[in-house]
């Protein structure tokens, strides 16, 4: 494997690795995906454990590796003369050396060929004087529902044998090892085990294949392995190293950060799947496991949220990472959206792959998103391709409903639009939030996601010629602009009321009052504000109520606001109600329906709360210089925004700031990493982005040193990551790692280079065939056709090309063919015997 970088990960660190079909040149199946892991073990374990949960049917299935030479036994790991080490992985590649004795050593590859076949070879070198006789076992092991289970031993009428792995959920895995016989265990076998004796003359090497696939019968299964054991492996090994010359091999200085960048590009391309009868186009998971990939249903209908569809923020993080890597896999996530338009403009936010559907409007991203791939790619068919469908995307979000004061400022109609929902003003689902309406907001991250929406649209407009589109556009991101700028509140951008377009603090009106008393207030407000009225105990299940409240409106005429418990959001036992409209009073609360366990809490909506929605605007990159500086300003301050692991989701100031995100808003998200560092970099601001991306690096080989694996998000402060392992929304941010960098590389004679040189020390970039080198001292660029180009260190962003480069070898070369899946197995074709082995415990 001479394009995936050397690795040295031995037992003493955790490390926890998942291969799954790849694919880019595998079948998947996104209702049943079956990802395995190599166990290296601890002393008197295992020495290598191939494991699965065959996505979720199974506590724990093993496949461990034992070696027989004479009367000594080699299966723990301290009885290795070099015990094993990781050395190579790809996203369905991982590849173990070893020494079992000083004179032989051992190269295990292990390989996941599809979502439902797995296995790999063991290369036995001898580098001793003498001829070696070696017996090599395959012990198998499975625990289902705390108990470990009898397998089955398959004997064919030639002898061969494979390992029936038993029922598993509606599955029947089989596993084969080349060679393996029943003379090989004297015409016994005691348990659960594949043999196999080689024979390795003095200097010469052997290597044994084994595979286990997992289909619905036993003999399809069976068949399946056989297919895959007797269908030549070269060239698809080949293929993944072919498909590592397109993944960015970056030498940033530092070891760590490398190791962390090579795992998290692994993870973004392991993400995805091929296209499905229920979506058209390639499209991604957030991740894959063991314990994951199993539909119960069938269909992936049933699949966890992580499964469930292509969420935005995970979609604009992979699309533009993969994009110089498959072109392919990232227009597929655009199209896959805009399948799901109708008439009105409409895109559903999260289509999946087994047709589901969230039913709200997509955010504001498809647009850019769609530019930077034209720009990268020089796509222009891309572009014109998209287009119609992006400007009526745009239209709907400037559609009547999704702006109730008409005043031209959509508001977002669902905390869940905008990805996070435990921001301290909103966090409807969160005890110790505010709870109000984020409908009855205007926000700056909307706008600001609608002004890069509407200048992406200025852009496309421009390449395809179409000036008329252009100039309304124009206009639009104008309007929407000075909307923004009405936002700036003091040093920052804020939240302000939707009618009135105040804002406004919190002024408390009740304080624990019994749920069954009238309660008179008599309380003119500082200026007209939503009332939030919340209330608290009782049981979970919802009362029945009414909710009387009587002030001043807005125009100081008398009301009477009513409301029962349907329109109350009722969680973790208590309901909240935000006011339909702003009041200039209140005289008084009552609440018919609630007994004396209840207490009531009222106070006018509080708009100055501070979260990182604030800076959201810097990521349009059309601030003024002065607007800019304040908000790099605002996200470096480490009072508020920048703690040890990164930037924030909720001020460090704020009363609800959690670094853990568990008891209140906070932690390290990845997607808004990104865009605040993208900001920064566009904005010229790049040494900001710069500390800022290697601050997360660094965190990042800290939780990998600690934990052996990424995370779905991170704590702020502590080295710890939550969520979901191996999560691509926990990876290293590699849209931005390019920007910072200043090399994106395309293809094999097309780079992307230049802007200021911030990194601090030399780095390399390879991908594609090409050599990218920056420092202080300047840019080297060197072709795989040799040709080279040099520009300044802090040289303008520009396209360089390689004028003399013909087509890439590597593009030339497909992924070879996989052998058939078994579908209707001819029963007399393979006589089978079945012998129980093991025990059942």
């Amino acid at each position: 494997m001479q394009n995936l970088r050397r690795q040295q990960l031995n037992p003493d660190a955790p490390f926890e690795y998942f291969i799954a079909a790849d694919a880019r040149s595998s079948r998947t199946d996104y209702s049943d995906d079956q990802a395995w892991t190599v166990k290296l073990g601890a002393r008197a374990e295992a020495a290598l454990s191939f494991q699965t949960q065959f996505g979720g049917r199974a506590d724990l299935v093993s496949l461990d590796l034992s070696f027989r030479l004479g009367d000594q036994v080699l299966y723990q790991q301290w009885a290795y003369a070099r015990r094993p080490v990781i050395t190579h992985f790809a996203p369905n590649f991982l590849q173990v050396e070893a020494a079992p004795t000083p004179e032989l050593d051992l190269v295990a590859r292990y390989w996941a060929m599809e979502s439902r076949a797995a296995g790999g070879e063991f290369q036995l070198i001898n580098r001793g004087a003498e001829d070696l006789q070696i017996q090599l076992d395959l012990l198998g092991s499975v625990v289902l529902q705390g108990r470990k289970r009898k397998l089955n031993v398959l004997t064919l009428a030639d002898g061969m044998l494979a390992l029936h792995l038993g029922e598993i959920g509606d599955i029947n895995p089989v596993a084969t090892l080349e060679g393996a016989s029943f003379e090989v265990y004297g015409a016994r076998i005691g348990s659960a085990k594949l043999g196999a004796i080689l024979q390795i003359a003095a200097g010469a090497s052997a290597r044994i294949p084994f595979v286990c696939a997992g289909l619905a019968d036993m003999r399809d299964s069976f068949s399946l392995a056989l297919n895959w054991m007797s269908h030549p492996w070269r060239r698809h090994f080949q293929q993944i190293d072919r498909n590592a010359v397109a993944i960015p091999r970056i030498n940033t200085g530092n070891a760590d950060w490398d190791r962390v960048i090579d795992l998290s590009y692994a993870h973004l391309l392991q993400a995805f799947f091929q296209p499905t009868e229920a979506l058209p186009h390639a499209s991604f998971v957030a991740n894959r496991a063991g314990n994951r990939g199993w539909s119960r249903r069938g269909a992936g209908s049933d699949h966890i949220r992580a499964w469930s569809g292509q969420d935005p923020t995970l979609a604009y993080l992979a699309a533009l990472a993969v994009a110089a890597i498959d072109a392919e896999l990232a227009k597929a996530i655009l199209r896959n959206y805009v399948t799901t338009q109708d008439e009105s403009g409409f895109i559903d936010r999260q289509p999946g792959m087994a047709g589901q559907r969230q039913t709200l409007l997509m955010m504001p991203l498809l647009a850019r998103m769609t530019w930077q791939l034209v720009e990268l790619l020089d796509d222009r068919k891309f572009a014109a391709e998209l287009y119609p469908a992006l400007g009526n995307f745009f239209q709907r979000w400037l559609s009547a409903d999704m702006d109730a004061d008409g005043d031209g400022v959509p508001e977002w109609q669902s905390e869940r639009q905008t990805g996070y929902v435990a921001f301290p003003s909103f966090g409807s689902r969160q005890a110790w939030a505010q709870g109000a309406d984020i409908r009855q907001f205007e926000t700056p991250d909307l706008l600001a996601y609608l002004i890069s929406e509407t200048d992406a649209l200025c852009r496309l407009a421009d390449l395809l010629e179409d000036s008329d589109s252009h100039a309304i556009h124009a206009e639009q991101r104008s309007q929407l602009e000075a909307a923004l700028d009405e936002l700036w509140v003091g040093d920052r951008y804020g939240y302000r009321d939707r009618d009135t377009h105040l804002h406004s603090e919190s002024v408390e009106l009740l304080r624990g009052g019994a749920g069954d008393e009238l309660h008179g207030i008599e309380a003119t407000l500082p200026e007209p504000a939503r009332v939030l009225v919340r209330v608290v105990g009782g049981v979970s299940q919802r009362p029945r109520i009414r909710l009387t409240l009587k002030g001043l409106d807005s125009r100081g005429a008398p009301c009477e606001i009513s409301a029962d418990s349907e329109e109350f959001d009722w969680q973790n036992r208590q309901g909240r109600y935000t006011t339909s409209e702003p009041l200039a009073a209140v005289s008084s609360i009552a609440i018919d329906g609630l007994s004396r366990v209840y207490k009531v809490y009222a106070s006018t909506i509080d708009t100055s709360r501070l979260d990182i929605n604030a800076l959201l605007p810097l990521w349009t990159g059309r601030l003024d210089k002065s607007r800019a500086e304040a908000l790099v300003k605002l996200a470096t301050d480490e009072a508020h925004f920048l703690r040890p692991n990164g930037i924030t989701m909720v001020s460090a100031a704020d009363r609800n700031y959690d670094p853990s995100n568990a008891r209140g808003g906070g932690g390290i998200w990845m997607y808004w990493q990104a865009l605040v560092g993208e900001g920064m970099a566009t904005s010229g601001f790049r040494v900001q982005a710069t500390a800022i991306l290697q601050r997360i690096l660094t965190h990042l080989s800290r939780i990998f040193k600690r934990e052996g694996k990424l995370s779905q998000f991170y704590h702020a402060e502590a080295i710890q990551g939550f969520g979901e392992a191996h999560h691509i929304g926990g990876i290293a941010p590699l849209k931005l790692l390019g920007d910072v960098l200043g090399v994106q590389i395309p293809s094999h004679d097309r780079v992307w280079v230049g802007g200021a040189f911030t990194w601090g020390t030399e780095y390399s970039v390879e991908q594609h065939g090409v050599t990218v080198r920056r420092s202080d001292a300047g840019v080297d660029i060197q072709f795989p056709s040799g040709q080279t180009a040099s520009l300044p260190a802090d040289a303008p962003w520009q396209l360089v090309q390689d004028p003399t480069a013909a087509a890439s070898a590597a593009d030339e070369l497909s992924a070879p063919p996989a052998p058939p899946i078994p579908t209707d197995p001819d029963e007399d074709a393979v006589k089978i015997q079945v012998d129980d082995v093991g025990d059942e415990g």
